[in-house]
């Protein structure tokens, strides 16, 4: 038996199949048939995995897997499985959950983008051919170690269901029963929904996304997916559909009906009968969760008047394609105000400085590092620092750079003897009400930085500190020039007293 250490696990897509290699951002998918680029280890691993996979009875589907080589995932802690697998699956099923035209029906149901995460280890003889109950139809003997495990692979599929094979094992559908689709090509189908519709093309953003929207949006898109899955029924789909407009829109406790109705009108314009809509499908969600049964399923033309209304689509089939608009228009939104920065924008320089006084005093993390920390936020001080606010306070400024000029110091060995000896006195600097020493020692880096070519020894964490020095001094060299001229005065009338009684 191997060493128990491996370098890499397969996730793979057994029932969406790839003409060529998809490229998304971070991360890369092949055919189950392309493996030139891999080890020969590697290539091994795909060709066995591939020969695993089989819709139904012995149809075998080894040529119709899409896959991506992740870094080893041990599935013994499922916790630690890359969240970027997971949003993988949730934007692939999401976009091949496109709305049919007329029906609304989607395209593809949830378990077509099946995923399954395949760990290479020595696994138990038992967990892959239990002995009780079962009868081998035809499979090869297996000779395990003095464990009794045998080479194969700890598995996961959906992120739900552990699962252990070896070469020679089968892995089917996660239901009875499942069509592939001839046409179906993730190279072509991908490029089709990133540049050509309006509707998908911010997705590819939200695999490497932080920020709140995008955790909002891919929570959202998760249940929507459950709401189109080929086991659940259709009130059990409305129910996750539900969620995933609370999860997107943030939807209060209470109101929830007049919220929904408001804020996809806010996002998709006030359309005739969409508000009709709105209220009919979270009257159903309601009998369903208060009474376990919805009275009505269709769309109702004209509810206020039942007996000369008629029944149209399912409340269901609307659902999903004003979710998706809504996603669409969300996502639309977010990425107009991240381009224009407007969240930086509502940030006083203020806040900056005080968020990177936290960071810069943080003892624990490396002088190198907390400078490194610090260049986004320092950056958008220098982006801001002409705009005007009241709160803006020098001893925070000032506290600031005193802190970076420690870490610069302590990270940075080679600093040049000028430029150190000014960073030595900005560090030690006395302090005072009204600081004139720091702003002196700020005056003479800044001076030092007009009239010296520092060009050749400006490195990154230099180039920060002389950076925020620079906003530092224009924001304060009125009010030092002020304190320079009054410390003279006084310097000059202590002076002139000491004469005069000589």
């Amino acid at each position: 038996m191997q060493n128990d250490t491996y370098a890499c696990s397969f996730a793979v897509f057994p029932f969406l199949k790839t003409s060529a290699p998809v490229h998304l951002p971070g991360i890369t998918l092949y055919s189950t048939e392309d493996t030139a680029h891999l080890g020969p280890e590697d290539a091994k691993h795909v060709a066995t995995i591939a020969a695993m996979l089989f819709l139904k009875d012995n149809l075998r589907i080894p040529t119709s897997g899409t896959y991506v080589r992740v870094p080893f995932i041990d599935l013994d802690h499922p916790e630690r499985a890359p969240k970027q697998l997971e949003r993988l699956q949730a934007i692939i099923a999401y976009c091949y959950a496109a709305p049919h035209p007329a029906s609304g029906d989607p395209f593809f149901a949830y378990e077509h983008a099946s995923l399954a995460i395949f760990s290479p280890k020595p696994v138990s003889i038992y967990l892959v051919r239990p002995e009780h109950h079962t009868t081998a139809v035809t499979a090869e003997p297996l000779s395990p170690n003095h464990r009794g495990e045998v080479r194969g692979y700890h598995g996961l599929y959906n992120f739900q269901h552990h699962f252990w094979v070896t070469a020679g094992s089968r892995l089917y559908p996660p239901v009875p029963d499942i069509t592939l689709n001839i046409a179906q090509d993730l190279a072509a189908d991908v490029g089709q929904f990133i540049h050509q519709s309006l509707s998908y093309q911010f997705l590819p953003s939200l695999l490497a996304g932080t920020d709140t929207i995008t955790s909002r949006v891919l929570t959202a898109i998760q249940w929507f997916n459950k709401a189109t899955t080929l086991g659940g029924d259709e009130e059990t789909s409305i129910l996750h559909l539900a969620v995933a407009f609370e999860a997107l829109l943030g939807l209060p406790e209470d109101q929830k009906t007049d919220r929904l109705t408001d804020a996809i009108a806010l996002l998709l314009g006030r359309i005739p009968r969409l508000d009709s809509w709105g209220r009919q499908f979270y009257k159903a969600r309601s009998e369903i969760v208060h009474e376990g049964q919805a009275r009505q399923l269709r769309f109702m033309t004209d509810p206020k008047r039942p007996q000369e209304a008629h029944l149209y689509n399912s409340l269901l089939s609307f659902g999903r394609q004003v979710f998706q608009l809504s996603a669409s228009t969300l996502l639309f939104g977010a990425r107009l105000s991240a381009a224009a920065g407007l969240e930086e924008k509502l940030v006083t320089n203020q806040e900056r400085f005080e968020q990177l006084c936290t960071i810069l005093a943080d003892q624990n993390v490396s002088a190198a590092d907390r400078l490194q920390r610090i260049s986004a936020q320092a950056a958008a001080i220098a982006r801001y620092c002409f705009v005007a606010e009241s709160n803006l306070r020098i001893e925070t400024m000032l506290g600031t750079v005193r802190l970076a000029a420690h870490a610069l110091i302590a990270a940075d060995t080679g600093l040049p003897a000028l430029f150190a000896e000014h960073l030595e006195k900005l560090a030690k600097a006395q302090r005072s009400p009204d600081e004139y020493e720091s702003l002196a020692a700020v005056h003479a880096l800044h001076d030092m930085k007009r009239s010296s070519d520092l060009s050749s020894v400006v490195v990154p964490a230099r180039g920060l500190v002389i950076q925020l020095v620079d906003v530092i001094w224009h924001s304060t060299f009125m009010h030092y020039f002020w304190l320079k001229q009054r410390h003279d005065n006084t310097s000059a009338s202590v002076g002139f007293v000491q004469d005069t009684r000589e």
